[in-house]
């Protein structure tokens, strides 16, 4: 998994998803033409020139030709570099024409399950290639970051000094440099303004869930689950509301926020996946800066824990929620801190409920409306001393869900108002109680018209309590009351049609804030937060201007060179985009336009051209493959998913995500996901026109994840892992037609309790293959040589200061080329690592150019085209993200 990070780069990036940019169609300057069997076909504006005085399709300075051909311009197969044989053959008449902007997209859906962090211990980090049998061979990967310290580059093992990060063990080692193999330091350049795709928005997907305040303080908290790199979402405001900020986030963690509490001095908000996957817990001193609690400060939290609500008492904090037991089914769990940084874990047992769903205190009672164990409704619970104990009330409602905004608080008591339910006369009761012991009815709300669910949440605020419904459908009104019984109308929030509002809060002055969001188009989720002064109309809340808070989902995945020509893919505002090149300095962009969300995550050159593979959102919670080919990297057509592309009935997902290229044809690999859970998939074709699925899987592909394919001198080669976390096992498959698959041995190195490969190239006759591995609590980048296809296997540690994770790796006549990362999950320099036989390696730490910094650096695609390396990466804080170009010499003394 990736490291859980504020930033999230990507993930496994199953799940993921677009990037931005402005759609200029008016003057792009666009060739279009009749394509194949009269189809219409796009071709870009004229090549960028190449660069004065240095001609790119020559020689290098050491001879070397720069398109990796070989001395008679032929290629290893025998077939014309130059594109003769790819341009013999015609793309199937189905196939559908590729427009050079897409059209303004119109309906893509929020996307709150969109993803999380990216690290070292991540054991879906993807990180594919496509190889063929040419020497400058290519691919890609995903993101992660941290800071580098000087390594001694000729200590044969410096130190294997362990460091306590997080809780989680990292090496700090080196290993000698390669005296016949050269990397010059290279240079670094912003990618922002070179790999973007025209369109109607930025791709953004941002939240609000809750709302606070204390004093003037105002605090909204979310999610911007903006591909791909994560972050959780906190929103300051010093003055009542009047101006806003980005707040400031250190520490690595989810990137959803879900609740937040705050008052003398403390704060706390909590978060995760919602599904106990994962969690997490940030404090502050001011509502601004805020701190990820460490991993040693969540001990009493256990695997399945599931935190729902939390609240703000005398003695400190305390969560509630449920818990996974033994047999599968769910208990109740709460949890107590006197500082949100260290928690203890406190009994729950005889409450006689399966989950606690939402908690408030006044002083250190605390109350907590809870599902019964047994029968529908809410039950109530109480603690009486801060949430360290927890006792049953006898309160119970049969006609009310325990939901989140049940509870509030006045000064001398408690109030409960079921959410969501009303009864046959078409009233909400009120319920109060003094100690939150005994309670009664105490009022009713009413009047809230017939198209009203009912109250979706109640809030406490100085001057007493405010409740918000729902009108009708995109339409919000404000019950304010002092004592729980008498209600009246304060606010409507006006026509937000389209928009679901989550979170409220009412400042000291009187304000109430309202956050939530609305799907903008379909490339964008956009923030909502509404204002409605206690005396004034209600408006809007501008935050256009909050530097930091936009962030446009932009991703470079794959990264692919032929002839003279760079071909770069991924996502750019939800659309798919391509970028051609000549020269690497000046690019060429391509959309496929299109609803909803695309992304290209490979792509491979081979006999019929260029094959580019991802997967494009067909429906909500729908996936089907994405294929794009061209013959000359110009021209770029549509492939039709039908045959065995199709998505499969009552499938939901089947999607590609590795490409290679061999001298037979071009092997596909991605994921199909039904009922029973994932399963590994893979295709061969032979002409980019009839697709093959390959029905001979070992296992039948059930359990297992491709992350790269090879084309080998024998066949092609997949590598992967089955499991998760430290039990994964590294998958190697071999298959000599591209349809059947066997299985070799599992690979890892010796005294590793898990491991996983994520990149493979086929480099002077042998297989070389790149993963990370657990060996005594660290997670650790490993490489692995085999001389025999895959039969025996030798491994050896990359060198790495700190933590590690490896993106891509390349192949060329003069050694290997790895890009990645190295330092620590949340603060990461870029790196690279270079070898001549696949077992020794050096790392070049690159410290210039938006390489490393503040933040997380990394490198996730990189090519080499003779002596010529060219890598794309990202630079991203909390506040600022940005994409990068990297280029470099690859020199050996051999």
């Amino acid at each position: 998994m990736v490291p859980r990070s504020w930033f999230e780069p990507g993930a496994e990036k199953a799940g993921q998803e677009p990037d931005p940019a402005p759609r200029p169609d008016v003057d792009d300057p666009v060739r279009s033409g009749a394509g194949e069997h009269g189809e219409e076909a796009v071709r870009p504006a004229a090549e960028p020139e190449h660069v004065a005085g240095e001609d790119r399709h020559g020689e290098d300075q050491h001879g070397e030709d720069r398109h990796g051909e070989d001395q008679h311009g032929e290629d290893q197969h025998g077939e014309d570099r130059h594109g003769e044989d790819r341009h013999s053959e015609e793309q199937d008449g189905e196939d559908q024409a590729v427009r050079r902007v897409g059209r303004p997209p119109g309906g893509r859906p929020t996307r709150p399950d969109l993803l999380v962090a990216t690290g070292p211990t991540r054991s879906g980090t993807s990180g594919r290639h496509h190889r063929g049998p040419a020497p400058a061979a290519v691919r890609r990967a995903s993101p992660v970051g941290r800071r580098r310290r000087g390594a001694a580059p000729f200590a044969i093992v410096l130190a294997l000094a362990l460091v306590v990060a997080g809780g989680v063990l990292v090496w700090r080692w080196t290993t000698p440099e390669e005296a016949g193999l050269r990397l010059e330091a290279g240079t670094g350049q912003s990618g922002d303004d070179l790999f973007t795709v025209p369109s109607a928005g930025d791709g953004s997907v941002q939240m609000l869930n809750d709302m606070t305040s204390v004093g003037r303080a105002v605090v909204a908290v979310g999610s911007d689950t903006t591909s791909p790199t994560p972050r959780p979402l906190f929103l300051f405001s010093p003055d009542n509301g009047r101006t806003w900020q980005l707040g400031q986030v250190t520490g690595a963690t989810t990137p959803t926020v879900q609740r937040v509490v705050g008052g003398e001095g403390l704060w706390l908000a909590s978060g995760g996946d919602g599904q106990g996957g994962e969690r997490g817990l940030w404090t502050s001193a001011d509502g601004f800066s805020w701190t990820a609690v460490e991993q040693a400060g969540l001990s009493a939290f256990r695997a399945g824990d599931l935190i729902a609500d939390i609240a703000r008492t005398r003695s400190g904090f305390v969560a509630v929620g449920r818990t996974t037991l033994e047999d599968g089914g769910t208990g109740p769990a709460a949890w107590q801190s006197a500082d949100g940084r260290s928690w203890q874990r406190v009994e729950t047992r005889g409450l006689d409920v399966r989950e606690l769903k939402a908690v408030v205190a006044r002083g250190d009672t605390a109350i907590a409306v809870a599902r019964p164990a047994d029968g529908a409704g809410s039950r109530v619970v109480r603690s009486g001393d801060g949430g360290r104990t927890w006792q049953a009330t006898g309160f119970q409602l049969p006609e009310a869900a325990p939901r989140l905004g049940t509870l509030a608080v006045l000064a001398k008591q408690f109030v409960l108002v079921p959410t969501r339910q009303r009864t046959v006369s078409g009233e909400v009761r009120v319920y109060c109680s003094p100690t939150g012991a005994q309670w009664s009815l105490c009022g009713s709300i009413g009047g809230l018209g017939g198209e009203s669910p009912g109250i979706e949440s109640v809030i406490s605020h100085q001057g007493g309590i405010a409740a918000v419904h729902q009108v009708n459908l995109g339409r919000y009104a404000v019950l304010t009351s002092t004592d729980g019984r008498a209600w009246k109308k304060s606010a409507d929030l006006g026509d937000l049609s389209g928009a679901t509002l989550r979170g409220f809060t009412i400042t000291e002055s009187g304000t109430l804030f309202a956050g939530g969001d609305r799907a903008a188009a379909d490339v964008d989720n956009q923030l909502v937060l509404m204002a409605a002064p206690a005396r004034g109309g209600v408006s809007q809340v501008g935050l256009a201007g909050v530097d930091g808070l936009s962030r446009m989902a932009r991703e470079t995945n794959g990264l692919a060179h032929h002839d003279g020509r760079y071909v770069a893919v991924g996502s750019a505002s939800g659309d798919a985009g391509i970028w051609t090149s000549l020269n690497w300095q000046s690019w060429t962009s391509m959309s496929l336009g299109g609803p909803r969300q695309q992304t290209l995550d490979d792509v491979a050159y081979g006999r019929r051209g260029w094959l580019a593979a991802g997967s494009t959102q067909t429906g909500i919670g729908v996936t089907e493959p994405l294929l794009v080919s061209s013959s000359d990297g110009r021209t770029w057509k549509r492939v039709a998913s039908s045959g065995d592309l199709a998505l499969p009935k009552d499938h939901p997902h089947l999607g590609v995500r590795v490409v290679a290229a061999g001298p037979e044809g071009y092997v596909l690999a991605g994921e199909d996901r039904d009922s029973s859970g994932p399963a590994a998939a893979l295709w061969f074709t032979p002409d980019l026109r009839k697709f093959t699925r390959s029905r001979k899987l070992p296992q039948g592909g059930s359990g297992a994840r491709i992350h790269d394919l090879a084309a080998t001198g024998s066949g092609y080669v997949a590598v992967g892992g089955a499991g998760s976390g430290d039990q994964e096992n590294g998958v190697v498959w071999v298959s000599e037609d591209g349809v059947n698959w066997k299985a070799r041995k599992r690979v890892a190195p010796p005294g590793a309790t898990g491991a996983g490969l994520r990149q493979v190239a086929a480099y002077q006759d042998r297989l070389v293959a790149i993963g990370s591995a657990v060996e005594r609590g660290s997670r650790r980048v490993f490489s692995a040589v085999s001389d025999d296809d895959g039969v025996t296997w030798r491994t050896a540690w990359l060198p790495a200061d700190g933590a590690a994770a490896v993106y891509d790796l390349a192949s060329a006549d003069q050694g290997l080329v790895a890009v990645g990362w190295h330092g620590s999950p949340d603060n990461g320099d870029s790196a690279a690592w270079i070898s001549q036989d696949g077992l020794t390696w050096n790392r070049s730490d690159l410290t210039k150019d938006r390489l490393a910094g503040p933040g997380m650096q990394w490198l996730a695609a990189v090519t080499v085209a003779g002596s010529e390396v060219v890598a794309l990466g990202r630079s991203t804080t909390y506040s600022a993200d940005h994409l990068i170009l990297w280029t470099s010499t690859l020199t050996s003394s051999r």
